[in-house]
């Protein structure tokens, strides 16, 4: 039971952080906070940076090592505070479109010659057998597709930030971003439905789920790359 009520409440510390982060951004950086409340910007839009290098430290069997580039980042962060706070947009610019184009490069890198594509391995690992031959295309085909989207959303941030208002563009990055990959994973499961009707339902998120417990289990498949 308390392990129940401890996973309850991290889901609902979870939910509550996805749902106030970009609420928090989109206030900081597109109404008049922006200017009133430089420092809120630059705390918000430095959080998941920073978080990323906590957990990493806490982590990290170097520790010590770890402290140190904390600390180098304070300093840092202290000597140009003023400096942030005068371009924190950029920071939150540069972080949406970099996450965008960090995946799409785990994406696309697997799709090169001799290696096996992302959405292949992740299928073999949910289905635990060879594929077969029409779902190593299709597998190969939804790696391209999800290296296309992440693309074009970094391509349409990177366009409403140079060319729109401030505003539009975090509508798009903190309300918009989002709903489109739960409508691309939607799109992809009926387009499977239609195209693979008897293979065994399983979303890539389950192969996620299972290539993060099991890395070690992935079977050794690099022959069947296209």
């Amino acid at each position: 039971m308390p392990l129940s009520v401890a996973r309850v409440a991290r889901g609902f510390i979870v939910a509550a952080g996805v749902i106030a982060y970009p609420v928090l951004a989109h206030y900081s950086a597109a109404t008049s906070a922006a200017t009133t409340l430089p420092s809120l910007g630059v705390a918000v839009s430095l959080a998941p940076s920073l978080a990323i290098l906590l957990w990493l430290a806490w982590r990290s069997p170097r520790r010590l090592l770890m402290l140190a580039l904390c600390v180098a980042v304070g300093v840092g962060l202290a000597l140009f505070w003023g400096a942030l706070q005068r371009n924190f947009n950029w920071v939150y610019f540069l972080q949406h479109v970099g996450t965008n184009v960090m995946l799409a490069a785990v994406f696309g890198t697997t799709l090169m010659r001799g290696r096996q594509a992302l959405v292949t391995k992740l299928a073999e690992t949910v289905h635990r057998t060879t594929l077969a031959p029409e779902v190593l295309r299709y597998t190969r085909q939804v790696t391209l597709a999800w290296t296309l989207f992440f693309l074009a959303t970094a391509l349409v941030s990177s366009a409403l930030f140079c060319c729109a208002s401030m505003e539009a563009w975090s509508i798009f990055a903190n309300f918009l971003s989002f709903p489109l990959i739960l409508l691309m994973f939607a799109v992809e499961y009926a387009v499977r439905l239609r195209k693979l009707p008897n293979l065994e339902k399983h979303s890539i998120m389950d192969g996620v789920r299972a290539f993060w417990k099991r890395p070690a289990t992935l079977p050794d498949v690099s022959s069947n790359s296209r």
